[in-house]
């Protein structure tokens, strides 16, 4: 008896070119809240980011945060386009 996630694990495992789109689309959809100051986007999740947030403060932490998500999304298209 497979659950719902299991059906999707399996589906993914079948269908990687649509794995790596639905893994792109996620970091678009944390981009976008970025752009769109959703604080539960960018919100730090460890101590780490808590340190850069208070060094850098709000402003600066989101724009580098948006800095490194479109770099990791450039290059998750490079990668599916050179593999698929």
């Amino acid at each position: 008896m497979g659950g719902l996630s299991e059906k999707i694990s399996v589906f993914f495992d079948k269908n990687h070119d649509i794995a790596f789109l639905v893994f792109i689309g996620v970091f678009v959809f944390l981009l976008i809240g970025n752009i769109l100051n959703w604080k539960w986007t960018y919100e730090p999740k460890s101590w780490v980011g808590y340190y850069w947030l208070d060094l850098l403060g709000p402003t600066a932490y989101r724009f580098w945060n948006a800095v490194i998500l479109v770099v990791i999304i450039i290059i998750l298209f490079i990668i599916y386009f050179h593999t698929y």
